[in-house]
């Protein structure tokens, strides 16, 4: 797994409109193992900006349903995970390098409503404020921003 553990410090604190921010990316190959390892990777970078536990199950199933339909739906040779901190959200970027692949039938609710599978993006669409899907020629880029509690505390453990 190729990754960039540290969370970068971006921005100026005092720049107002635009405020600092931390970010960290991480790149592995689009395989089954890649799931486990992106979601402790989101945790690592969660946990590090002391956010609350409820916002790290919440990112941790976000980053799992989005680089599953990546490995399973995407053809990708790999999957990269971005996460970044604003004041109001966590963004959770997922990409590949792969083709959207259309589904040979269109989905009937009542029909699949015993499927084991198919609910990934309506449940991060469900969990987030926004989710954004961006496909073409070169991969998939899905953007999803998770509301952080109204006033981040100073001091984590606080907020938990």
């Amino acid at each position: 797994m190729t990754t960039a553990r540290d969370l970068e410090q971006v921005g100026d604190q005092s720049a107002g409109p635009h405020p600092m921010c931390s970010r960290a990316a991480c790149a592995t190959a689009a395989a089954e193992a890649s799931v486990p390892q992106m979601r402790r990777f989101v945790l690592y970078c969660v946990r590090h900006l002391g956010l609350s536990e409820n916002t790290c199950d919440t990112a941790c199933l976000v980053v799992s349903e989005l680089v599953t339909n990546a490995v399973l739906h995407s053809g990708s040779h790999s999957v990269a995970v971005l996460v970044a901190i604003g004041p109001e959200h966590l963004l959770i970027s997922v990409r590949d390098c792969g083709c959207w692949r259309e589904r040979p039938e269109a989905r009937r609710s009542g029909a699949d409503a015993d499927a084991p599978c198919g609910r990934g993006l309506e449940l991060v669409r469900a969990l987030t404020d926004r989710c954004t899907v961006a496909s073409g020629p070169t991969g998939t880029l899905v953007e999803a921003c998770v509301r952080l509690p109204a006033a981040r505390s100073a001091h984590p453990e606080e907020e938990r």
